[in-house]
C-alpha cells in the first residue's frame, strides 16, 4: 500500500452521500465509511457491530458506538499520536462519540458527516482537535482478506 492506493480510495469514495446504516457507494455511514475505506485495501473489517442501528442510538445506547469502535485495535491516546489508516472518533453530540473517520495521513482525515456527502478535512482545524475523543490504530494483519 502506498500514496496512490489511498488517493485512489478517496477517489472512489469521495462525495458518496450520508446514509444511515449505509454501506455501499450509493450512502454510507461513519462505520460504513470505514468499511469501504479498508475494504479496498484487502482489510475485512465487521460489517456492523452485529445489530441495527436505529437514527436515535446515541440517545438510548450512548456507550454503544465508541465500545465497537475499540474491538477494533489498540488506543492510539493523542491525537498528536495519529498515523496513516488510524481510526479518529469524536464527540459531536454532547458527550456521546458519534463520529469518526479515517486518517490519510498525519493531517487530513476521510469521513462524512449527516446530511454531508464524503470528504477530506484538516485535523489541523481547531474543532475537531476540541471534539476529538480518541483513535483506534487497527491491527491489519488480523482482519487481512486471506488470499
Amino acid at each position: 500500500m502506498d500514496v496512490k492506493d489511498i488517493e485512489g480510495i478517496i477517489g472512489k469514495l469521495k462525495d458518496i452521500p450520508y446514509q444511515h446504516n449505509g454501506r455501499s457507494m450509493r450512502g454510507v455511514d461513519c462505520w460504513g465509511l470505514i468499511y469501504l475505506f479498508f475494504k479496498e485495501l484487502g482489510i475485512r473489517l465487521p460489517i456492523s457491530d452485529g445489530s441495527f442501528a436505529p437514527d436515535d442510538w446515541y440517545k438510548k445506547q450512548p456507550e454503544r458506538y465508541g465500545n465497537a469502535l475499540k474491538t477494533l485495535g489498540e488506543d492510539v491516546g493523542h491525537y498528536r499520536n495519529l498515523k496513516p489508516l488510524d481510526i479518529p472518533y469524536f464527540r459531536l453530540y454532547r458527550d456521546v462519540i458519534t463520529h469518526s473517520g479515517v486518517m490519510l495521513d498525519r493531517q487530513f482525515f476521510l469521513h462524512v458527516l449527516i446530511d454531508k456527502k464524503v470528504r477530506v478535512d484538516s485535523f489541523n482545524r481547531l474543532f475537531w482537535r476540541a471534539k476529538y475523543a480518541g483513535a483506534i490504530r487497527i491491527d491489519l494483519n488480523k482482519y487481512r482478506r486471506k488470499l
